[in-house]
């Protein structure tokens, strides 16, 4: 699904759902519209032709009152009985049709009031309105009227009352269904904004991390993303570019290799031509000129071998080549041969190297050469960044390591100098091949930035690693002073590998570090 296709979905439905709790609102609404006409064409018409129906009995009443009065004071029948009459055509005119009103409690003194005013009008004299008995039936009757239209205004607004508990409860209703619709709208509108986010920020993610493993050149394939038809194209082309890379990188490495060993023959020959000089085999004897012009050949040549030799190991570890385990190697003799190879070349600078190795290790498992190089390559490091003067210390220490999921004893072998420290600008790409930049405040050149990448390669080939501690002054262990402001690189090696010297393949990638 495309990523427009999931953003119209995710906001479409939040609409649908709010379009429905709007339809339930104006339902309600149209049920409250319905009953407030129900009251109004219902229970107001019938309370109107009820107030009529006893306005029209109570003035029947009021005639035969007021007749009986006219004839106490002598009116003749003749003036009465026209008004007699015409009350009790108004009020049948308003009763109209009786079985329309079959439950009216009003009725029965109605059917009385005309039953007195005809009998009136059948006596034809003024003595059935002023007879005792007639007179007190009326007052009886206009009582029962009364009580009856009391009665019946109260069944009214209770009916009244019933639709307007009605309509407040339409209205009750439509507010929380149309909270509660809207609450799950919102529920929705977030869970589907957060799925959708997750579906785009996920696989971004890890292209992101694909393009970062990319940009530090480990070129391991990565796993397949999902996401939008937008972010499957990005990180297909991202893949492309990996293989593309992995390959070049590929054709780097051999390139290296291939190269470097061209070169080594005959960098190996003219050493051998040189020290063959020196000895003066050959040649005779040399003049202390010749043996100065010599000596820079011999440095610039073995300055030279150390980088083709380099190059090569740099390319056998890249390329997974199974590192050579050597079981029952001394490490310290292993420290003392590095230090020793760099010696002559720290001296000239006026550097002097210190080596501590208090207590005893057990004979590790290592490939010899590797790690002695590994070594050479932080001694050479720290002299080429110190000042006449100063000195390089090489500690080696056993300790118990339980950190990172790895317990065990391990060899923690410590170069520090007295150096600058290592710029801020240049520790994210310090272990990195071919990275390298001058150290400001400091006699050390510009090399080709393999020793470290090297060094660290090796220590992770073995199940260690190599890293970086600049704190300024640290102690150098007990009972002895600290070291001037300065670098510190640590190199961890296990007393022995997990893997055979057959089965021991260098690692391509950088392993976890170890603390």
């Amino acid at each position: 699904m495309r990523l427009l296709t999931r953003l119209v979905l995710s906001h479409t439905a939040p609409v649908l759902v709010m379009l429905v709790a709007l339809g339930v609102v104006l339902g309600s609404l149209a049920q409250i519209t319905s009953s407030l006409q129900n009251l109004l064409s219902d229970e107001t018409e019938e309370l109107r032709r009820e107030a009529a129906l006893h306005h029209a009995a109570w003035a029947m009443g009021l005639a035969m009152r007021r007749g009986q009065e006219a004839c106490s004071r002598g009116a003749p029948w003749d003036e009465v009985a026209p008004i007699l009459r015409t009350r009790i055509a108004a009020l049948k005119a308003e009763i109209g049709d009786p079985a329309l009103l079959p439950s009216d409690p009003m009725l029965p003194s109605i059917d009385g009031h005309l039953q007195l005013a005809q009998g009136a009008l059948d006596g034809g004299t003024c003595g059935h309105l002023t007879d005792p008995d007639v007179q007190h039936e009326r007052v009886r009757l206009d009582e029962q009227l009364t009580d009856a239209w009391v009665m019946r205004i109260g069944e009214l607004q209770a009916r009244v009352r019933v639709k307007e508990e009605d309509a407040r409860g339409a209205s009750a209703s439509a507010l929380s269904n149309g909270l509660a619709i809207s609450i799950a709208a919102c529920v929705v509108a977030a869970l589907l904004a957060h799925r959708i986010a997750r579906t785009v920020t996920e696989p971004l993610a890890a292209i992101a991390t694909q393009a970062q493993r990319l940009g530090k050149g480990q070129f391991d394939a990565a796993a397949e993303v999902r996401g939008p038809a937008e972010v499957r194209d990005l990180a297909l082309e991202i893949e492309t570019m990996r293989r593309r890379l992995a390959e070049i990188e590929t054709l780097k490495q051999g390139f290296l290799a291939s190269v470097s060993h061209e070169l080594r023959t005959p960098l190996t020959k003219i050493r051998e031509a040189i020290s063959l000089l020196e000895d003066g085999v050959g040649g005779g004897a040399l003049s202390e000129r010749q043996t100065r012009i010599l000596h820079i050949a011999r440095v610039a040549c073995e300055r030279e071998i150390r980088m083709v030799t380099t190059l090569l190991d740099l390319s056998r570890l890249s390329a997974g080549s199974p590192i050579r385990l050597q079981d029952g190697s001394s490490i310290d003799d292993l420290i003392r041969s590095a230090v020793r190879d760099e010696e002559a070349e720290a001296r000239e600078r006026g550097v002097t190297i210190e080596v501590e190795t208090p207590g005893d290790v057990p004979p590790c498992s290592l490939d010899v050469a590797l790690v002695e190089r590994a070594v050479a390559n932080l001694v050479r490091n720290a002299a080429s960044v110190s000042k006449p003067g100063q000195r390089v210390l090489v500690r080696r220490e056993l300790v118990e390591d339980t950190r990172g999921g790895r317990p065990g004893r391990r060899v923690m072998i410590s170069v520090t100098d007295q150096g600058p420290g290592v710029p801020g600008e240049i520790r994210q790409s310090l272990f990195e091949e071919f990275k390298t930049q001058p150290v400001a405040n400091s006699p050390k050149r510009v090399g080709i930035g393999l020793g470290l990448a090297l060094s660290r390669k090796i220590a992770r080939a073995h199940g260690g690693d190599l890293e970086l501690d600049d704190h300024a002054a640290r102690a150098a262990g007990a009972g002895q002073d600290a070291l001037a402001a300065g670098a510190t690189f640590r190199l961890w090696l296990p007393l022995s590998t997990e893997r055979s010297s057959e089965q021991a393949p260098a690692a391509l990638h950088p392993a976890p570090a170890v603390p």
